[in-house]
């Protein structure tokens, strides 16, 4: 079934979808607009780092929901544009430490201004009730799928 066909009036699966696909999309676009060459992917392994200094690829992987090849992918090209650097954990040597880079450290900043311009501006679409039932739902819905695939292992 492609995108067109997909019942989209009749299924909070297909229209979450196409919501975050959008989502991703705009946020991707406004950073381009704003001289940032990253992508959703690549922002999500930035946040781990910015947030915790130094990772694993392992808890970067479960932390973005990538497997362990789109993981090293992404490490890779971030990697390559010196914007972090893989280290061996002197701990354990199967392990690789990511860090950032000075250039990495120093795209945090102007980042995550505009994806908050951007989301200022996607929610100032909705008023307030909206946006708070929407959340909420979108919520209670992530908690039911996480706990209901759980109890399908």
């Amino acid at each position: 079934m492609n995108r067109c066909e997909c019942p989209v009036d009749e299924s909070l699966g297909c229209i979450t979808n196409l919501a975050a696909y959008g989502a991703r999309s705009y946020l991707t676009r406004q950073l381009a607009l704003n001289g940032i060459d990253m992508t959703i992917e690549q922002f999500k392994v930035m946040v781990v780092l910015w947030n915790e200094n130094v990772s694993t690829q392992q808890a970067i992987a479960d932390f973005v929901g990538k497997d362990k090849t789109s993981i090293t992918r992404l490490i890779a090209g971030l990697e390559k544009r010196a914007l972090i650097r893989r280290t061996i954990d002197e701990n354990d040597k199967r392990c690789n430490l990511v860090t950032l880079t000075p250039q990495g450290i120093a795209l945090e900043k102007p980042t995550m201004q505009v994806l908050d311009q951007a989301n200022k501006a996607l929610h100032a679409e909705f008023d307030s009730e909206e946006l708070a039932t929407t959340l909420r739902v979108l919520k209670k819905m992530c908690h039911l799928l996480h706990y209901s695939s759980k109890d399908s292992e």
